[in-house]
C-alpha cells in the first residue's frame, strides 16, 4: 500500500523531566522487558515505568561511550567502540511499540496508535463494482483509489473541491466543483462528462443542488426549469454523535472526544485522543476497513489504525495489596477485623488506548475503577469473600487480563458465629428446661384431674349398673309371684346375656355401636317380657360403621330405660300400643342417638325430677367433654304440643374426633 503524505505519528514523550540523560544519547536496544540507552561519555541509561535512570545492570559502564549494542549468549552487551549513529535511532520491541530517539528524548509510539495520512477534509465511499471492491478516498481536492486489499489504483488532483460521489443511472458518478466525472472501471480511471450546477449530493434518482433539490435527469440533460427545484430534504442527524458510520459488523459514532466503535451488545472501544486522533467537531466522517487497516475520514484530515483500530491486548498486570493502609503481600492472613483493605492494579503499556477496569465480590454486579487508583473497601464485615478483578483496553472486556482471589474476614471472638451459637444453645436450653419443667408440672396436673374425672366417671357408671340391676330383679321377683316360672327363666337368660354385655362394656370406657345395639336389643325384649307386647326398633344407618365407631357405655341404655319407664308402661296400663324406635346415625363427626317414643312426654325443663338416672347420664356427659373435648351433649324434644302431646324424642351427641 502506498502513503501519499509523509505520516505524523501521535507518541508519548520522555524528555528531560523524566531523566532523558544530558549527555547524548547514541545507541539503542530493547532486552527483557525495558528499552536502553547508550551515552557518550555517561554509560547505560534504562527506561522503567515512564522513568529513565542510570542502570545497574551495566553499572560498570557508567563512565564509557556506548556506540551500540550486541546480543550474545549471555545476554546484551554494550559495545565501546564504533561509529556514532544518525537521529533518530527507532527500536521496536516484540509489541511493535516503538522507541524513537532524538537529541531531546524518547518518543514511544505504540503500534496501535492512529497513523495521520493528512491534515486535508477527508471523505471515504466504499463501492462494489461488479465483481470488484473499491475504496475511493478523497483529501482535499485530490481523490485516491484503492483495491480490497489497499492497494493504489488510481490517483487524481481535481480544480476545486470534490463535493459527492455515488451510483447512479448513468454510472459512478463524481461530482466536482470543476464539473461532472464518470467512472471508468476498466482503465480505473475518471472521465469528465459535463459541468453545470454544482451536485453538493447525490440521493439515489435525485441531486442536492444550491437551488434545491432536483431529479438527476433533467439536471444532467440540461432539461430542468425553476419550477423543477423541490425544497431541500432534511437529513437526520443523531441524538448522540456527529454522524455515525458502519464498517464489517460494527458502527462507528464520530463525537468530541473521538470515535466510539459499538454494536447491538453496546460499546466496545474507543478511537480517541489517547490513540491519536484530534477533538471533533460537526462535520461528516467516514470509516473503511482495507485490507487489515481502519481509515477515518474526518473535516480534520485523515487516519489510519493497524488490526482495524482494535486495540493492542493487555498482557501485563500488577496488582498491590494494602490492608490498614500498609502493603501486604495479599489478602491471605488477614488481621482481625481490619479496618480497611484495598487492592491498586498498575500496567506496563503496550498500548495507547486507555485501560478500564471493574471487580466484582462474591459474584455481584460489576463496579467500575480506575486502574493505577486505590480501590478501598472500609470495615468489611466478616465472612467469605471472592473478588474478581479485570482489565482491559475494550469496554466490553473481551480482551484483557483477569484476577481472582479468596479470602476471609475474621471477626473477634466475642462476634463469631460459634460464640453466638454457643451462647443462643444455652440460653434456648435454659428456656426449654424451664418450659418444659412448667409443662410437666402442668402435665402432672392435668393427669391429676383426669384421674379425678375417669374415677368420678367411674362411680356414676356404678351408679347407673346397680339402678339397672335392681329393676330387673324386681321385675323377675313379680314374674315368680305371679307364678310365672317359664317368663322368670326367659327373663333370667336375656339378663344373664344383658349382663355379660354389660360387664364387657364395663371393662373398656368405650363399646363399638354394634355392641350398644345389641345390648338395647336384649333390654327392650326383657321390657316385652316384664310389661308385655309393644312396638320396638333399634337401626343403624348406613352411613355409620357400626363395627368401627366406638361410644361410651351405658349411656343410651339408661334413655331407653327412661322411655319405657314413663311413656310405654303408662300406655300397655291403658290398653294402648306402645312405640319406641332407636336409631344410631351419622352427624358430622359425632353420633347421634335417638330414642323416640309415643308417650305423652314430659316438659324438658322439669326433667330433673322424672329421673334419677337422667342426672346421671348428664353428669357423666359433662365429664367426657372435659376429658376428651367436643361435642357431648343430651336434648329432649317434646312431639306434638303441651295440649296434644304424640310422643317424645330424645337424641343424644356423642362426639368421634377423640378416642374415647
Amino acid at each position: 500500500m502506498l502513503l501519499f503524505l509523509v505520516p505524523a505519528v501521535q507518541a508519548q514523550d520522555i524528555g528531560r523531566a523524566q531523566g532523558f540523560p544530558a549527555d547524548p544519547v547514541i545507541s539503542a536496544a530493547y532486552d527483557g522487558d525495558r528499552l536502553y540507552l547508550g551515552t557518550q561519555g555517561s554509560g547505560v541509561y534504562e527506561l522503567l515505568d515512564g522513568f529513565i535512570t542510570p542502570s545497574n545492570r551495566f553499572k560498570k559502564f557508567n563512565r564509557g561511550s556506548i556506540f551500540s549494542f550486541s546480543v550474545t549468549d549471555s545476554g546484551l552487551v554494550p559495545e565501546v567502540q564504533g561509529a556514532l549513529q544518525d537521529y533518530p535511532l527507532v527500536v521496536t520491541n516484540d509489541d511493535g511499540t516503538k522507541y524513537i530517539i532524538t537529541a531531546d528524548g524518547v518518543q514511544i509510539v505504540y503500534s496501535d496508535a492512529a497513523t495521520q495520512i493528512s491534515d486535508k477534509a477527508s471523505g471515504i465511499w466504499r463501492m462494489t463494482l461488479g465483481f470488484e471492491r473499491l475504496n475511493f478516498l478523497r483529501i482535499g481536492s485530490e481523490l485516491v483509489t484503492l483495491d480490497a486489499t489497499g492497494d493504489e489504483l488510481n490517483r487524481q488532483n481535481f480544480k476545486g473541491l470534490i463535493f459527492d460521489l455515488g451510483p447512479t443511472d448513468y454510472g459512478l458518478l463524481l461530482s466536482t466543483e470543476d464539473g461532472y466525472y464518470q467512472w471508468n472501471n476498466a482503465d480505473h480511471k475518471w472521465k469528465k462528462v459535463g459541468s453545470g450546477m454544482p451536485i453538493f449530493a447525490f440521493d439515489g434518482a435525485k441531486a442536492r443542488t444550491p437551488l434545491g433539490h432536483i431529479a438527476l435527469n433533467k439536471l444532467l440533460e440540461g432539461s430542468w426549469t425553476m419550477d423543477d427545484f423541490e425544497p431541500m430534504p432534511e437529513r437526520q442527524s443523531h441524538p448522540t454523535y456527529y454522524d455515525v458510520d458502519t464498517a464489517d459488523e460494527f458502527y462507528y459514532g464520530a463525537y468530541a472526544d473521538g470515535i466510539e466503535v459499538f454494536n447491538e451488545e453496546g460499546i466496545q472501544y474507543t478511537l480517541g485522543m489517547a490513540r491519536g486522533l484530534p477533538a471533533f467537531r460537526p462535520g461528516n466522517y467516514d470509516v473503511a476497513v482495507i485490507g487489515n487497516d481502519l481509515w477515518a475520514a474526518t473535516p480534520m484530515g485523515l487516519w489510519t489504525f493497524d488490526n482495524k483500530g482494535v486495540p493492542n491486548s493487555l498482557r501485563h498486570i500488577k496488582i498491590d495489596f494494602t490492608a490498614n493502609g500498609l502493603d501486604v503481600p495479599s489478602f491471605e492472613n488477614l488481621e482481625v477485623e481490619p479496618a480497611s483493605i484495598g487492592f491498586t492494579t498498575s500496567h506496563k503499556k503496550s498500548s495507547s488506548a486507555p485501560i478500564h477496569g471493574r471487580y466484582r465480590i462474591n459474584n455481584d454486579p460489576w463496579n467500575t475503577f480506575t486502574p493505577g487508583e486505590p480501590v478501598l473497601f472500609v470495615r468489611p464485615a466478616p465472612g467469605n469473600y471472592t473478588l474478581d478483578i479485570q482489565t482491559s483496553h475494550r469496554l466490553d472486556f473481551e480482551q484483557g487480563m483477569n484476577a481472582h482471589y479468596e479470602y476471609s474476614i475474621s471477626a473477634w471472638w466475642y462476634k463469631r458465629p460459634l460464640f453466638w451459637s454457643i451462647a443462643i444453645i444455652l440460653i434456648a436450653s435454659g428456656i426449654w428446661y424451664r418450659q418444659r419443667k412448667a409443662k410437666i408440672q402442668i402435665q402432672e396436673k392435668l393427669d391429676l384431674q383426669e384421674r379425678l374425672a375417669d374415677a368420678e366417671l367411674a362411680s356414676k357408671r356404678l351408679q347407673m349398673n346397680p339402678h339397672f340391676l335392681f329393676n330387673a330383679l324386681d321385675a323377675i321377683s313379680n314374674f315368680i309371684f305371679k307364678n310365672q316360672p317359664k317368663d322368670a327363666v326367659q327373663y333370667m337368660g336375656k339378663l344373664a346375656k344383658m349382663m355379660r354385655l354389660t360387664l364387657d362394656s364395663s371393662r373398656s370406657a368405650s363399646m363399638v355401636v354394634a355392641d350398644e345395639k345389641d345390648l338395647i336389643d336384649q333390654y327392650l325384649d326383657l321390657c316385652i317380657l316384664r310389661y308385655g307386647d309393644f312396638q320396638k326398633s333399634v337401626t343403624v344407618d348406613d352411613a355409620l360403621d357400626a363395627y368401627d365407631c366406638k361410644i361410651p357405655p351405658m349411656l343410651v341404655q339408661p334413655l331407653v330405660e327412661n322411655a319405657v319407664q314413663h311413656a310405654v308402661r303408662p300406655l300397655i296400663a291403658s290398653g294402648k300400643e306402645g312405640v319406641i324406635n332407636v336409631e344410631f346415625s351419622l352427624h358430622g363427626s359425632s353420633v347421634k342417638v335417638t330414642v323416640r317414643d309415643n308417650g305423652a312426654g314430659f316438659d324438658p325443663s322439669h326433667k330433673a325430677s322424672k329421673s334419677h338416672g337422667l342426672a346421671i347420664i348428664e353428669e357423666r356427659l359433662a365429664l367426657l367433654s372435659k376429658k376428651y373435648g367436643g361435642e357431648f351433649s343430651l336434648r329432649f324434644d317434646r312431639l306434638g304440643d303441651e295440649h296434644s302431646p304424640i310422643g317424645m324424642e330424645v337424641s343424644l351427641i356423642l362426639s368421634l374426633e377423640n378416642d374415647v
